[in-house]
């Protein structure tokens, strides 16, 4: 058995692709790509659930529905003058009990617009609730612009939303010109009763120093995780359009100019730029976050103190040489980010500047991915004398260690004869106890959701968690056209989520790069198959029949005394209650009582008779 996977193999007009978004110089262009031949892989049995032995899933299973769009068909809201929509991130609502209502849904244009989608039943509609004066042109060729957005985990009672964007230049910050540096900045905003931006609770919480041209790679995709981490991918935001140039010291490794130069962001550990960060947002003075344990400084000074070497290891340490935000290095073009939601794996694509280089990377740790000096599944970027196993950063602009990791190649190198653009995207982990009857169903569980702006294709794909690195388990199971969402448009996919209603929510870019678009949108997929898991709501062995564990609260019939406790993911306990008799907590209350971030927690009750333990989500 094996997975069924249909390969196009593509040729275009313009062969290569320099940035993210470039060269796809018109839309007639890109859908006259022509399917040559097709290649079939081994075939792997259906999707499985023990939870549901005997259900197969189909694609009638699955309902797409547009939510927005500039054409407003489809029964979709109408946002006519939707322009290059490039990152959104969804808001679970509940009712005044505490249980699901609607979705709403918040999203950025990369020339400054900050929108809203109200998904309640009486609204489904959208509007313009801020603009950011931002460094960027409709139409123009680069990566700049207002490019990312995400909810704080704490919105329902702080209000806070993060953006990321590129400053346009003011008198105060003249950041215009021929070899005038940039900004790439992260900040926090409050957003009004009424859904509209602060303009003035601005909180800048990063400001990274950009190349001279700040052209292209200048990151956005973030997501936080159920710890309350912030993950953020920065590109290497260097102009290496031509690799040819590699070999002859130009682009990526050029020692004359670092806008040219890779090693000045992308292999330069003290440089955010070039790999993911990893913050934790909690108004702490004076930069307004902390540093969680185990980044990239830190995970690697302890790997080379157990491999003897103390020389290296302290370098690591040395926040003057590794950033303590930093969690990857090593990426050129890493325009996505997915975390699982429990176990804390970090899930991206990698658009790399050469025809079917283009990879999907999962790793569990902090490491270093090999650019500018290799890509794919290590394959040298261009003539170089550089060791995968002991890369080194000699280059002039390198501020940071000399001797790097070892580079990691791709989890999964997976591209056409040109590039794919490669986009990945959500990890579903199935929670029984999330109460909402259209989530998706547990055949997805711990599955890997992955796919290419540039043909809009998309998959799901099995990982091996027990390997180091990560590697891909048989090739990815085709979703769109062919597969289960085949009834879903995708049209130049850009981004997915899973919201915390268990949906997937699908970004279109849909239109000519940094140009006019077709009817770009957000769609969400639901499932309405045959395979609808109960919510638990309680552990159903005697002798506890008289305990309740539910998506609303914790509830005790027993006459006895007991013990309630909530724990986060790390095991560390966050509330505890001691009672006796019957009784009910309900998480709605607990949430403003004790300041529970939305999340995923194990619930523990204590009683003379046993224990009852449950994993529960709180939003």
């Amino acid at each position: 058995m094996g997975w069924l996977y249909i390969k196009p193999i593509i040729i275009r007009s313009d062969s290569k692709w320099g940035s993210m978004f470039s060269n796809l110089s018109n839309l007639s262009n890109f859908r006259s790509w022509v399917v040559l031949a097709v290649a079939a892989l081994p075939l792997r049995a259906q999707l499985t659930s023990s939870l549901c032995p005997n259900v197969q899933l189909s694609a009638t299973d699955f309902q797409a529905t547009e939510l927005f769009n500039r054409k407003g068909d489809n029964g979709a809201a109408l946002d006519a003058d939707l322009q290059e929509p490039v990152h959104f991130d969804v808001r679970v609502v509940n009712n005044a009990s505490g249980k699901y209502d609607h979705s709403d849904i918040i999203y950025v244009e990369r020339a400054g617009n900050l929108k809203y989608y109200d998904g309640a039943a009486n609204a489904k509609s959208v509007k313009v609730i801020g603009t950011i004066t931002v460094h960027a042109t409709p139409g123009s060729q680069d990566d700049n612009g207002l490019m990312g957005v995400v909810f704080d985990p704490g919105y329902e009672t702080n209000r806070w939303i993060y953006l990321w964007y590129t400053p346009k230049a003011t008198v105060n910050q003249p950041m215009t010109g021929t070899g005038q540096n940039r900004q790439l900045r992260l900040s926090r905003f409050t957003l009004k009763s009424d859904n509209t931006l602060d303009m003035t609770s601005e909180k800048s919480l990063l400001k990274i120093l950009g190349s001279k041209t700040d052209q292209w790679h200048c990151g956005g995709p973030m997501q936080f995780d159920a710890y309350g981490d912030l993950w953020i991918a920065i590109g290497n935001n260097s102009n290496d359009l031509d690799p040819n140039a590699c070999n002859t010291g130009g682009s990526v490794l050029s020692q004359t100019d670092s806008s040219q130069s890779a090693e000045w962001g992308s292999s330069n550990t003290h440089s955010m730029r070039g790999g993911f960060i990893r913050i934790h947002p909690d108004d702490a003075a004076p930069k307004g976050y902390t540093i969680p344990s185990g980044n990239f400084g830190q995970y690697w000074a302890d790997q080379f103190d157990k491999q003897g070497n103390a020389t290296l290891a302290a370098q690591y340490r040395d926040t003057s040489k590794v950033l303590p935000e930093v969690y990857v290095k090593g990426e050129r073009s890493n325009y996505s980010c997915a975390v699982h939601p429990t176990k804390r794996w970090l899930a991206w694509g990698t658009v790399n500047y050469a025809g079917a280089s283009d990879e999907f990377n999962i790793t569990n740790h902090p490491i270093f991915t090999g650019f500018p000096y290799f890509m794919a599944d290590n394959q040298p970027t261009c003539s170089h004398n550089k060791s995968a196993a002991k890369p080194t950063n000699n280059s002039k602009f390198n501020t940071g260690v000399v001797d790097l990791p070892p580079a990691i190649g791709g989890t999964l190198n997976f591209s056409t004869t040109n590039e794919n653009v490669a986009i990945g995207g959500p990890i579903y982990s199935f929670d029984a106890s999330l109460d909402y009857q259209y989530k998706f169903p547990p055949h997805f569980d711990n599955h890997w959701f992955i796919g290419s702006y540039a043909s809009s294709h998309y998959y799901v794909v099995t990982v091996d968690s027990t390997a180091s690195p990560f590697k891909a388990i048989g090739s990815p199971q085709r979703l769109d056209q062919t597969g289960l969402f085949k009834n879903v448009s995708f049209r130049n996919y850009l981004q997915s989520m899973f919201g915390k209603d268990g949906a997937l929510y699908i970004l279109n870019y849909d239109g000519q790069t940094y140009g006019s678009p077709f009817d770009p949108g957000v769609t969400r997929v639901i499932y309405k198959g045959s395979c609808q898991v109960p919510v638990s709501v309680r552990q159903a062995v005697a002798p506890y029949q008289s305990i309740w564990i539910s998506p609303l609260g914790i509830t005790i019939r027993e006459t006895g005394p007991h013990v309630v406790s909530l724990y986060d993911l790390s095991g560390h306990r966050v509330w505890k209650d001691q009672g006796m008799g019957p009784k009910e907590y309900r998480l709605h209350d607990l949430r403003a009582q004790v300041a529970l971030r939305p999340g995923l927690y194990l619930a523990r009750v204590n009683t003379p008779t046993g224990e009852v333990s449950q994993r529960i989500s709180v939003f």
